[in-house]
């Protein structure tokens, strides 16, 4: 039927969603992408799913990009943005349901919602929480504590970002995406402090659910070349889940690769959300 743009009512919020839809029994994916640039941007990371005959389902999230919304992102308001997501296919199309989020911050996000969510059926994700394993991301366990107790005493301010250098393989490719998204997208450019206290957060607050195992079959996609996460930090995440679960190594893969190789990221996605369907 190709692309929609469908408003999902969550409260007094309207949720702006990119929609494909295929019939009302297809399967629904929900795509979870990282919320500084908006979801018409990231289209095409999830471009090769309308081969499969199912449902896609973006969104942003309130207050960021098209929806509506003036309270600042917040671990809560993604939730409930999400549960939102999930009542409006149940209650238009059917339940079979999964979350797909190929990209970093996206990753968590997904994550940290598939840590409490009863509804989803299954997970593939890239990013990961390893809940207190900050060394790749934010640097050594002491700092990251300091920084994000620091963060939440400072107003939201605008924190000038470069992502890390990368010098290997296809690094023209990784470099380059980063040139263009900063080109287009000034969120590439700096980050809100606030936000910054939300990936802590994830990692560090007492009350952070990413230290529970997700529940759901999970599929964890690993690259061995990545500017931000070693190896083993994909190692140790998938170790410590208690779930069903599935690493997919991506040959040669770097830190974009959810775009470069989009079509392998979506059909090991697939396939895994067909395995897990009822």
């Amino acid at each position: 039927m190709g692309w929609e743009h469908i408003n999902i009512p969550n409260g007094e919020t309207n949720l702006f969603c990119n929609a494909n839809i295929s019939s009302k029994t297809a399967m629904n994916i929900i795509c979870v992408h990282t919320p500084i640039v908006p979801v018409l941007a990231v289209q095409e990371i999830y471009e090769p799913f309308v081969k499969y005959g199912v449902n896609i389902f973006s969104i942003d999230f309130a207050g960021t990009g098209k929806s509506s919304g003036e309270k600042r992102l917040s671990r809560e308001s993604a939730m409930k943005d999400l549960d939102a997501v999930v009542d409006y296919i149940e209650s238009n199309y059917s339940s079979n349901i999964h979350l797909y989020a190929p990209t970093g911050i996206g990753g968590m996000f997904a994550q940290y919602y598939a840590t409490t969510c009863t509804k989803i059926k299954s997970l593939a994700q890239f990013n990961c929480i390893h809940y207190e394993n900050t060394a790749d991301w934010l640097g050594p366990l002491p700092l990251a504590k300091a920084m994000y107790f620091f963060l939440k005493l400072l107003p939201n301010m605008k924190i000038p970002y470069k992502p890390p250098k990368y010098n290997g393989p296809r690094q023209e490719e990784d470099n380059g995406f980063y040139k263009d998204m900063m080109e287009k997208y000034p969120g590439f450019k700096s980050v809100d402090s606030k936000f910054m206290e939300i990936v802590l957060a994830f990692f560090i607050a007492k009350d952070s659910v990413a230290k529970n195992s997700v529940s759901i079959p999970t599929l964890v996609y690993k690259v061995p070349n990545d500017r931000f996460m070693s190896p083993q930090f994909f190692d140790d995440y998938y170790k410590s889940l208690t779930c069903k679960k599935k690493l997919v190594e991506i040959k040669n893969g770097i830190h974009n690769s959810y775009l470069f190789d989009k079509e392998i990221f979506c059909k090991h996605a697939y396939e895994w959300f067909v395995e897990n369907s009822d």
